[in-house]
């Protein structure tokens, strides 16, 4: 017996569904439930447990017909998605209903479900084949940037110049309006118009730090040990601009001196570098296991980019909504992590869910599309997968493996690591069956014709 009295569309990719339970259901969960509801209600006159079910049922009807709904609709739900051979993208939401003794109940179920799209051949992709064999000169840069780590600086009786380090102090003028703390008699100030006042502050940069303000830079270049500069420059407060005056103090300068590279110094680096061409060879390694990972994501890119334009399709829009919201809340993540103060700065929320959309749209079209494949393909996590990522996971969170993996089942978390597994492996599986496109070969030279020149 069927248990769904109709079913219309309401929206993109959403439908309603009315569903129908038979009365002798309700009926037998209402005696369930009413029978629940004895063993714990006090009522006057009775004992614990014992009073008329009757009495049970006319005192406690409405709470123990929204109970019967409780159980009885995801149920029923649960048995018409089955029977409908309905892929919700979301949980459903159910109206509110209250089950009566000897009555059906009706109840509407609307729900976001996957669009239709036939997907055929997912093997015929045109895939990228960069190379990752190193270069010298990728070789050398690496080199280069050992080098520039084991360097040392060294105190030199000349003018500044940029890539130079320069020690010293800068001194802070007062802001317009500013008010000095000694003078405010206010016994409640908290400090907010200390910012406005003069201060002084040792400075230590290299010259040319994109971190450091160009003026710094600028002011610092051409100066010797002893010498000042001054400058202004714009500020925002509470949205206005303002200028305001630095004042810079010069007490060294140092120049970055590079090692010599040659086995003696090269041997010193690791056990495992005896001469400059161990250290280059170990290099070429790094430069090419780099070069295999960013060709794996190129290749990877190129695949999700083909098979969203291949199979295009009109998610639902809580659909996206939910890979904008994870988004904002993994990069919150990550801002807690490296000491972002969310009490004493406010992340622009409604600009950042714009800024992340599109890419939340090209993400949710992309897994989407992955979970048909795995599921068609009968593609699944394996448990060996689970553990390795949590190896993983509880590493860089600094916890062990069995208390992440509680954290995670408590919160849904788990679950959804076991879906990223099943789409990681999917994208590998199709990745393996693509292989990159042959080069066109050059047509050969054809022989001249006898008795041409």
């Amino acid at each position: 017996m069927t248990v769904v009295v109709s079913k219309r569309d309401v929206g993109v990719c959403r439908q309603e569904f009315e569903i129908e339970v038979p009365a002798s259901e309700v009926d037998a969960e209402y005696l369930r439930v009413a029978r629940d509801y004895r063993r714990r209600a006090r009522i006057d006159g009775f004992r614990k447990g014992k009073a008329p079910l009757d009495l049970v049922r006319q005192r406690f009807a409405g709470s123990i017909g929204e109970d019967v709904s409780e159980r009885l609709a995801p149920k029923y739900w649960q048995r018409a998605s089955e029977e409908d051979g309905v892929q919700a993208m979301l949980p459903p939401s159910v109206a509110p209903v209250q089950a009566a003794p000897g009555q059906p109940l009706r109840f509407t179920v609307t729900v976001d479900v996957e669009p239709e799209v036939e997907i055929g051949d997912s093997r015929s992709f045109e895939l990228p084949q960069p190379g990752t064999e190193p270069s010298e000169a990728e070789v050398d840069e690496l080199l280069e940037q050992v080098r520039l780590q084991r360097s040392t600086w060294v105190p030199v009786d000349r003018a500044a110049a940029r890539g130079d380090r320069v020690r010293g102090r800068i001194h802070r003028a007062a802001m317009p309006g500013f008010v000095p703390e000694a003078a405010a008699e206010d016994e409640d100030h908290d400090g907010a118009n200390d910012h406005r006042g003069p201060a002084t502050h040792d400075i230590d940069l290299e010259l040319g730090d994109e971190r450091a303000w160009p003026e710094l830079t600028d002011n610092l270049t051409g100066l010797s040990a002893g010498q000042k500069s001054d400058f202004e420059r714009t500020e925002t407060e509470d949205d206005v601009e303002r200028q305001r005056g630095y004042e810079i103090e010069v007490d060294e300068v140092l120049e970055r001196k590079l090692p010599d590279v040659d086995d003696d110094w090269a041997s010193g680096l690791a056990a495992t570098i005896e001469t400059v061409d161990d250290l280059r060879r170990q290099l070429g390694d790094q430069v090419q296991a780099q070069k295999v990972e960013q060709a794996g994501q190129q290749r990877t890119d190129a695949l999700l980019d083909q098979l969203r334009d291949r199979y295009p399709v009109t998610l639902p829009e809580a659909v996206v909504e939910r890979e904008a919201l994870q988004m904002a809340r993994s990069y919150a993540n990550n801002l807690a992590r490296q000491g972002f103060d969310f009490e004493r700065q406010q992340l622009p929320w409604e600009q950042l869910m714009e800024e992340i959309r599109p890419q939340a749209e090209k993400r949710a079209h992309a897994s989407f599309l992955l979970d048909r494949i795995a599921r068609d393909d009968g593609v699944e996590a394996t448990a060996e997968d689970l553990e390795r990522a949590l190896e993983i996971m509880a590493r860089a969170r600094n916890t062990n493996r069995g208390r992440l993996r509680r954290e995670l089942e408590r919160d849904g978390g788990l679950e959804m690591l076991r879906v990223e597994l099943r789409r990681d492996r999917t994208v590998q599986a199709l990745l393996a069956a693509n292989t990159p496109p042959e080069e066109a070969s050059a047509p050969a030279d054809e022989p001249a014709a006898e008795g041409e020149d």
